[in-house]
C-alpha cells in the first residue's frame, strides 16, 4: 500500500503517518510513504510511481482538494483503490474519507477566545489555504464561534507552506496592520508557535493566540500561556481508521463512505486532565 502526504516537514502529517503504517502493520500489509514536499504536481507523481509499483491501495492525504480530483481520476483508471484521509476533494470517487468536524473544532476554539475578549474585540486568522476544504470550514467555524461575544474578524493570510516561517511573517503582519488585536487564529500547529514568537518579539503579550492541531510545543505553550487554547484533531487515530478502511475494503467488507472525527478543546484549564488521551490519538509519531 501507498500513504500520500503533503510534506512530513509538518508533525500533524507524521502522526498521522504512524497511525496508518502501525495499523498496517499488525495484519502484515506493507506501507511505502511518499512525501509530496506541499507540491501537487509532486504528488501527483508520487501516484504515478506507487501505481506503476502495483500497489493494492492508496491512502492520500491532498496537498488541496482540486489537485485530489487528478490522483482520484488516475488511480480509478488503474483500479488502485483510494482512502482520503483528511483536506478532502472537489470531486472523483473514493472508497472513504476520514475527516475532521472542522466547522466544529473552529466553533470550539472561537467560542474560548470569545469567552477570554471583550465585545467588539477586534481578531484576525493565519488560515490554510482556501483552496482546501478543511481550510474554508476552520474559517467559518471560527468566525462562528467569535460572534458568540460579537469580536470582530479583521483579517486573514492565507498559508502555502503551513510551517513556522510562515505563522511568524503573518503575525508580524497583522499586528503592525492592526495595532488593536486582541487575538490571532493560527490554522496549524506549526505557525502557532511561528506566531506566538513573533508577538514575544514584539512585546505583545496582550495577544491572545487560538491554534488548531497539536504537538509537544503547543502542549508546553498552553502550559506556559504562550497559546491560550488549541482545537486538536486525532491524526493518529485518523490514520488508523483510513488504514482500516483499506484492510476492509480489500477484505471484501462494506466500508462508510464518510468518518468523521470530532477535535479535543485543550486549554490551560484542561490540559492536564486530556494530556494522556493526547497522546495515544494525536501526538505519537514512531
Amino acid at each position: 500500500m501507498a500513504y500520500l502526504t503533503p510534506s512530513l516537514d509538518v508533525p500533524f502529517w507524521r502522526y498521522m503517518r504512524h497511525g496508518v503504517e502501525d495499523e498496517l502493520g499488525k495484519v502484515g500489509i506493507e506501507c511505502v510513504t511518499y512525501d509530496s514536499k506541499d507540491d501537487a504536481n509532486t504528488q501527483m507523481s508520487n501516484a504515478q510511481d506507487a501505481i506503476t509499483k502495483q500497489v493494492d491501495a492508496i491512502v492520500i492525504s491532498p496537498t488541496d482538494s482540486a489537485s485530489c480530483v487528478s490522483v482520484l481520476s488516475l488511480a480509478e483508471e488503474s483500479g488502485v483503490p483510494v482512502v482520503i484521509c483528511d483536506i478532502g476533494t472537489d470531486s472523483g470517487e473514493y472508497v472513504s474519507f476520514i475527516s475532521t468536524d472542522n466547522l466544529s473544532g473552529g466553533k470550539a476554539i472561537g467560542e474560548y477566545i470569545a469567552s477570554q475578549l471583550e465585545p467588539g474585540t477586534e481578531v484576525a486568522q493565519i488560515a490554510l489555504n482556501q483552496a482546501r476544504i478543511n481550510g474554508v470550514l476552520r474559517k467559518d467555524g471560527f468566525d462562528e464561534g467569535i460572534a458568540t461575544n460579537d469580536l470582530v474578524d479583521v483579517e486573514f493570510k492565507q498559508m502555502e507552506k503551513v510551517n513556522r516561517s510562515e505563522g511568524e511573517t503573518f503575525a508580524q503582519d497583522l499586528i503592525t496592520a492592526h495595532p488593536n488585536l486582541g487575538a490571532i487564529f493560527c490554522h496549524s500547529e506549526d505557525p502557532s508557535m511561528g506566531a506566538a514568537s513573533a508577538l514575544e518579539a514584539a512585546g505583545r503579550e496582550d495577544v491572545l493566540i487560538a491554534a488548531f492541531d497539536c504537538s509537544p510545543e503547543v502542549v508546553e505553550g498552553i502550559r506556559s500561556g504562550r497559546i491560550a487554547g488549541t482545537s486538536a484533531q486525532q491524526p493518529v487515530l485518523m490514520g488508523r481508521y483510513a488504514a482500516q478502511c483499506v484492510i476492509d475494503h480489500l477484505d471484501g467488507k462494506d466500508v462508510e463512505k464518510e468518518i468523521t472525527l470530532d477535535t479535543l478543546l485543550v486549554t490551560k484549564d484542561n490540559i492536564d486532565e486530556v494530556y494522556d488521551t493526547l497522546v495515544e490519538v494525536a501526538l505519537t509519531d514512531e
